[in-house]
């Protein structure tokens, strides 16, 4: 009977035994461009190599990684005997959300570090909107980039009214009803207002007519010093 229980043990103790089947290999798998591989092997290996295939908590690893930043979702497999292999997806990034966060396709917030390097359409509004403001960025853009326009940025304000800034930095302030009429009615006015460069803002909440500001140049500045 002692013969047996010793040797129980001894096998346990080996399977606990750190220095035996340590985790030391690392399958990575899934696309990613904004995770950097050592923040990934930091939150996948860092103590796991002192842990055995046995005693590595897969849900606990799986946890740490869900919480980086740009990670969407993941999955974690141990393989015998000495593998660690990871599946994840990144977050899907949609938009820039109030300046120093995103929204992903989802119209969901997140923060995380800045390496996106493509340019991406300015959002913003309450928090509770995003879903909202994503889907209209999406319907104001397409509308508009067919005439040759391209959207940079939506804002909802907290009066729900909608502000659009086009390239150029043109404000387009659309307000809270008749969007697609009044952007229509900018659509068709537009080209032939000049100049069309020293445009700052075209004010659409009007029943008829638009209003128009100008950028103050250099040398309308210089003009009004001259009187």
């Amino acid at each position: 009977m002692w013969g047996c229980y010793r040797t129980a043990l001894d096998v346990k103790d080996w399977l606990t035994d750190a220095s035996r089947l340590p985790m030391s290999e690392l399958l990575l798998q899934g696309q990613h461009q904004y995770l950097e591989t050592e923040e990934l092997r930091m939150a996948v290996m860092g103590d796991a190599e002192l842990r055995n295939f046995f005693e590595l908590d897969v849900n606990e690893l799986q946890a740490r990684l869900n919480t980086l930043p740009w990670v969407a979702q993941v999955s974690v497999r141990k393989m015998w005997p000495n593998k660690i292999k990871v599946y994840l997806t990144e977050q899907e990034v949609a938009a820039r959300w109030n300046g120093n966060r995103f929204v992903n396709n989802n119209g969901e917030i997140f923060v995380a570090p800045d390496r996106v390097k493509a340019p991406l359409m300015r959002l913003s509004g309450p928090d509770d909107q995003a879903v909202k403001v994503l889907e209209e960025s999406r319907r104001y853009q397409s509308l508009l980039a067919a005439k040759g326009y391209k959207v940079l940025g939506v804002n909802l304000t907290s009066r729900h009214a909608w502000e659009l800034t086009l390239d150029g930095d043109i404000k387009l302030f659309v307000g809270r009803s008749d969007i697609a009429p009044r952007l229509q009615r900018f659509i068709d006015a537009f080209p032939v207002i000049e100049p069309r460069e020293l445009v700052a803002y075209v004010d659409l909440r009007y029943d008829t007519g638009m209003a128009v500001g100008w950028k103050i140049s250099k040398e309308t500045v210089h003009d009004q010093h001259r009187r």
